[in-house]
């Protein structure tokens, strides 16, 4: 009788310590954020050639009709990218999350602001009476628009993106993560 007595408390705690110890020996939230994060920012480099590809694809023929290699393109456009994961709010309980990555890259607003107004100032400084070709126009475009981005100052700004957890307890971003990113490129 002794034996069972003591098998039973023996079990219950057994049982308790695996579920603790489980609970314990993996991520929290915020680590599994904060990987999630990493590892979408930490891909955004002009070597990564998907990125590129991307680029290329959404920029239709544009780039190839102004004369600019994509991979020329991206390299200017990202130099100075950078990016901190700054904080990482969690409400476990309503299954919620928030978190804060300070990016600091190129703006695309002030880089297609800038070369409206060069190209402009080119166009009308041009000499009427020996006006450029079609194909001249777009390769003078072409290489105002590598020198405005080359030029531009990357500015910071914070992008919040909210995540959370499904019905099956998996930590997601929001759909409208990407929409976040988008706005921080303007």
């Amino acid at each position: 009788m002794k034996k069972k007595f003591w098998a039973i408390p023996m079990v219950l705690v057994a049982a308790l310590c695996t579920v603790l110890l489980s609970a314990c020996g993996g991520p929290s939230v915020e680590e599994l954020i904060r990987q999630d994060l990493e590892s979408a920012f930490g891909e955004i480099s002009a070597d990564d050639e998907e990125l590129v590809e991307a680029m290329s694809e959404s920029s239709g023929d544009s780039f190839e009709m102004l004369g600019i290699d994509t991979q020329d393109f991206a390299e200017s456009y990202l130099d100075g990218f950078e990016y901190k994961i700054d904080e990482v709010t969690v409400d476990e309980e309503n299954g919620v999350a928030t978190a804060v990555v300070k990016v600091k890259m190129k703006s695309v607003t002030d880089i297609m602001t800038e070369f409206s107004s060069q190209f402009e100032t080119w166009i009308m400084g041009l000499d009427q009476s020996a006006l450029p070709t079609e194909e001249e126009l777009y390769a003078k475009g072409g290489e105002i628009l590598m020198d405005v981005t080359k030029a531009t100052e990357p500015h910071e700004s914070d992008v919040v993106i909210d995540y959370a957890k499904d019905d099956e307890g998996t930590w997601e971003a929001a759909e409208d993560a990407e929409m976040a990113i988008m706005d921080a490129m303007l």
